[in-house]
């Protein structure tokens, strides 16, 4: 060894001496609050049967005229009757969308084969269709085939099928939350009961049809269930009876293309096509987590 090499390395053991030793961190894990106790899962789910409270239908009225102007007009009288109609029929019970779309339609010829083809050039423009659409929600569904029926009293060229549905109101959320709540806690203690046990405080409880004891994470969100308060379970609600017969009388009229359209009761009876309203299905589901007491 040269005197040049153990003097450096004499350098290098005196420099690392001199240096503070870099302690290693221990991991760090965070542990779920109920890993030191006893505790027993339960995960609550229930549904519901609730009477349908939407319905929907779209129809549309087509006009053609060698004019832009007057295709246009004749569609949209008639579109305009039959939201008068409607409104007459529902008042604010419905909500209406409509839209006016108009398309040039053009010259057509044969060629040396015999095929028909159409000349789209803008100078061989034969004439204009115009398409006025309605879409009619109705928030009661007992109006939605009389609805539909003054519509087509004025002769749509296209008509849907009436579209009945459920849109969810926070109340039968809260209805059904609440069921699922009390499944868990009747899964939870049933679990329980087996093991010999008994159920103790109310850890967790939490909306979602995933483990809340598997999922547990520093961020979940609880709260605390009264076990002891009042529920009322919320029946379906009864179908208003039908209103009695109004007074003969026009339910609208106006003019459409030069010649008075009237659209009566008669007409409504003649064209309201009855439906059946098949409950609609709402589910929630709870996970809880108690401890667990001898």
């Amino acid at each position: 060894m040269t005197n040049r090499f153990r003097l450096a390395l004499a350098a290098g053991l005196a420099l690392s001496a001199a240096l503070p030793a870099v302690a290693q961190e221990p991991s760090v894990f965070v542990r779920p609050y109920w890993w030191d106790k006893p505790v027993v899962e339960g995960l609550g789910r229930a549904m519901m049967d609730v009477a349908p409270n939407r319905a929907r239908f779209e129809v549309s009225f087509v006009e053609t005229d060698n004019q832009s102007a007057a295709a246009t007009k004749k569609a949209v009288a008639r579109a305009r009757l039959a939201y008068e109609a409607i409104r007459k029929v529902a008042g604010d019970k419905a909500r209406v969308t409509t839209s006016v779309n108009v398309n040039a339609y053009f010259e057509q010829y044969r060629d040396k084969d015999g095929n028909i083809l159409t000349n789209d050039r803008a100078d061989r423009v034969k004439g204009y269709e115009a398409r006025a659409a309605m879409t009619v929600t109705l928030t009661d569904t007992a109006l939605a085939g009389r609805a539909r029926a003054a519509a087509l009293a004025l002769a749509p060229q296209n008509s849907g099928e009436i579209y009945v549905y459920l849109e969810e109101t926070a109340e039968m959320q809260r209805d059904i939350l609440n069921e699922a709540a009390k499944d868990a806690r009747e899964r939870a203690r049933g679990v329980a009961s087996a093991a010999g046990a008994k159920l103790g405080d109310l850890l967790v409880i939490q909306e979602g049809s995933e483990s809340c004891m598997g999922n547990w994470s520093t961020g979940q969100a609880a709260r605390v269930m009264n076990p002891d308060s009042n529920y009322r379970y919320a029946p379906m609600a009864a179908m208003a009876p039908p209103a009695p017969p109004p007074p003969p009388a026009p339910v609208a009229s106006g003019m459409v293309d030069g010649r008075q359209v009237t659209i009566t009761e008669a007409d409504l009876a003649q064209l309201n096509l009855p439906n059946d309203e098949l409950p609609r299905t709402i589910s929630a589901n709870v996970c809880v987590i108690y401890t667990l007491t001898k």
